[in-house]
């Protein structure tokens, strides 16, 4: 997507709305903004972040994985082209 904006006295633009729209940029929205080189670079902030973290955590520690605590052989990394095709459904 390329549009022409134009800017005020105040240094302010708008941006278009299929932008906004595909950005998911909303009226409250935070963002970033960065000059890299001739361009400006806008990032939105993901404000949910530390809750959709914590959620992650939530679910991680739920899983109760355990570490690996046996020896495992090396005979494992030798498995036949044949075999390793069936399991990824190559056959």
């Amino acid at each position: 997507m390329e549009y022409k904006i134009g800017i005020d006295k105040q240094g302010r633009v708008v941006i278009p709305a299929p932008i906004r729209e595909a950005i998911g940029l909303t009226a409250g929205s935070k963002a970033v903004i960065k000059l890299n080189g001739a361009r400006i670079v806008m990032e939105l902030i993901d404000e949910d972040l530390e809750r959709k973290v914590a959620e992650w955590r939530k679910l991680a520690l739920k899983l109760q994985a355990e570490p690996f605590t046996e020896d495992i052989e090396d005979s494992w990394k030798w498995i036949s082209r044949e075999y390793a095709e069936r399991k990824l459904g190559l056959r």
